[in-house]
């Protein structure tokens, strides 16, 4: 352009424009409660909000625990209206804190004194008046490769022994460590001026499921002939699906996993040619899509604000 306005900081960084449209705070979307729960291992829960906005938000996250990891998880449009699915670890219910950020419309405020910047078309791109997005700091992070706490599982069988139909027991045999909360990145930022109101911006985009596969198999009689023979088998499946997450503290961003959802089954059949025979199940809710690695796991920006400014 022959003319307008750049504003950069000492660094070099853009600040305000004329050419480029600043967000600004628009509101904070409304919690309407849990979609799911998950409370084995590190456990997770899914919260809902809505928001109206005619234009595309940015969502930030502020804690409300900041020992919890948590991450937009996904989210969705009709119309003006907008719903949100946020992702946070634990295994009891603490929604954070959600606030929206949008590109300016119209040309002008109903506020009083400031700075007001508009583009050749005489729309806002900057207005001091309306609440712009101050950022602190931006990192990059990724989450490490491999999620639970255990390091990443093996595919072969386990034996889990014989147990009956005592499927719980067969379980037990092939648990591992697939908690993760000691499993990030972490990342230091400018933290000169933290407080409990700091809040970060990022989505959840990698995946990752990893799984214990189980096999046992005995037969009693079948070297004595005159002992009936019994056939006992089990098979069985044990994994844990993952979403990407973050936890913000007072000197770090940490990129990590929260556990989601769970793959559990198991199958117990002892046969004997008597006739006689037996059989049976454990049933999980979960079927793993993959298992044994991450998807999607790419270095992400994570936005960091203070909230104190528009709470």
């Amino acid at each position: 352009m022959a003319y307008g306005l750049h504003i950069t900081n000492t660094s070099g960084d853009l600040l305000v424009s004329s050419d480029i449209k600043s967000y600004h705070y628009v509101g904070s979307p409304t919690y309407t409660g849990v979609q799911s729960s998950y409370n084995n291992y590190s456990g997770s829960r899914i919260y809902r909000y809505t928001f109206t906005d005619s234009q595309t938000p940015l969502i930030f996250i502020k804690p409300a625990d900041t020992s919890k990891f948590y991450a937009v998880l996904t989210h969705f449009k009709s119309g003006n209206n907008w719903t949100y699915d946020v992702i946070g670890s634990g295994t009891s219910n603490q929604p954070p804190t959600l606030y929206a950020f949008s590109a300016l419309s119209g040309s002008n405020s109903s506020g009083g004194y400031g700075l007001l910047v508009q583009d050749s078309s005489g729309n806002r791109t900057f207005d001091s008046r309306d609440k712009p997005l101050a950022i602190v700091d931006i990192v990059s992070a990724i989450p490490p490769e491999h999620a639970p706490d255990g390091g990443i599982t093996s595919t072969s069988n386990v034996d889990p022994g014989w147990h009956d139909c005592y499927i719980n027991d067969y379980r037990s045999a092939m648990e591992w460590d697939f908690n993760s909360d000691d499993t990030h990145n972490d990342y230091s930022y400018s933290n000169s001026g933290h407080n409990s109101n700091y809040m970060f911006a990022a989505p959840s985009i990698a995946q990752a499921a990893y799984r214990r596969n189980a096999y046992h198999y005995h037969c009693d009689g079948c070297s004595n002939w005159i002992q009936a023979d019994q056939h006992h088998t089990f098979t069985g499946n044990l994994g844990v699906f993952y979403r990407q997450a973050y936890k913000l503290t007072s000197s770090q961003v940490q990129a990590g996993w929260c556990s989601v959802k769970e793959f559990w089954w198991g199958n117990a059949v002892k046969t004997s040619w008597a006739p006689w025979n037996s059989e049976c199940d454990g049933s999980g809710s979960f079927g793993i899509p993959f298992s044994q690695k991450s998807i999607n796991r790419v270095s992400n920006s994570v936005i960091i604000a203070d909230a104190t400014n528009y709470v």
